[in-house]
């Protein structure tokens, strides 16, 4: 009896056979200082940093009877201007969409900066993967996720894709997504988070926090400064660990609040929750009359407004 192969198997054999992959590689004599500038139309970005100059390992495979062809089509420049490095690809006009949709054509950046180094990095197709970067990161992918270590410097990281994940970082952080939750660690500036799609955690920061989603919880577990949080779709864990001199504010349509305030932090606070109660265990000086599920009065003699709102759950105000 004559045994079947089914047909995707032999599509699939096939389809390697004629396969074909090349490794570009290029060096680049830069001091610390200057930044690489990566434009790329498809493919995963990996930098990390350390020795001297740019190094530049692109690895490319491209599957099908046009294999080679793809590979000749795909042009990449390289330029040198001072002491910054520019990377720019180009794929015909009529490829672009296929391309950036098909699983038969995979590009990989593999780049080496110096330790104190400015990364400018675009991709169409592909995730991004940092390593701790010494100098300023503006980053963008429109599909894939973004990870790094430790960001020294100022960092802006846009996907439109999936989830961004940060070591922590020295600068302000600017991270937003369109598909996906955002993880940053302990930083020491200004941070600023943004998802349409899910949950928000940031560690312990040294300034003004801003968190809004639109679709998970939100947990900041430590903010030196004001606290700007808002989630239609989850509960809000907050801990103030410093006196604000700005105005905070924590608002979720589907969930609770929970707020944790420093030693001595002093606040104005307005909370009202439609869904629960509104309850604290630090000395609040009421002002008015309440209701269970509203609250407003002086926490250590007053300060800057503490506006808390929760529409699916109760508010909790706890002192450390």
């Amino acid at each position: 009896m004559r045994r079947l192969i089914p047909l995707a198997l032999v599509l699939c054999f096939a389809t390697s056979l004629f396969a074909t992959d090349d490794v570009i590689r290029r060096g680049f004599k830069v001091s610390e200082g200057g930044t690489l500038h990566l434009n790329a139309d498809v493919g995963s970005i990996k930098v990390v940093s350390g020795g001297t100059g740019v190094a530049v390992e692109i690895t490319r495979k491209a599957d099908g009877r046009r294999g080679a062809e793809r590979l000749a089509e795909h042009k990449i420049e390289f330029r040198q201007n001072g002491n910054d490095v520019v990377i720019e690809d180009d794929l015909s006009d009529g490829d672009k969409w296929r391309w950036s949709w098909s699983n038969d054509y995979e590009v990989q950046w593999n780049i080496r900066v110096p330790a104190r180094y400015n990364l400018d990095l675009h991709t169409s197709g592909g995730s991004i993967e940092l390593a701790d970067i010494g100098g300023t990161v503006d980053a963008d992918t429109s599909g894939g996720s973004i990870s790094t270590g430790r960001l020294a410097g100022d960092s802006k990281l846009n996907t439109s894709g999936g989830s961004i994940r940060i070591g922590g970082g020295n600068g302000t952080i600017d991270a937003r997504t369109s598909g996906g939750s955002i993880d940053i660690g302990e930083t020491t500036g200004r941070v600023e988070a943004r998802s349409s799609g899910g949950s928000i955690k940031i560690g312990r920061s040294g300034g003004e926090v801003i968190a809004k989603t639109s679709g998970g919880g939100i947990r900041i577990e430590g903010a030196a400064g004001a606290v700007d949080a808002d989630t239609s779709g989850g509960s809000i864990h907050a801990s103030l660990t410093r006196q604000p001199t700005a105005n905070s504010s924590l608002t979720t349509s589907g969930g609770s609040v929970t707020i944790i305030l420093g030693r001595g932090i002093g606040a104005d606070l307005d909370a009202k929750a439609s869904g629960g109660s509104v309850s604290s265990d630090v000395p609040i000086t009421v002002q008015g009359t309440m209701d269970e599920d509203e609250l407003r009065g002086k926490i250590n003699g007053g300060g800057p407004k503490l506006v808390v709102r929760a529409s699916g759950g109760g508010v909790r105000v706890r002192g450390e």
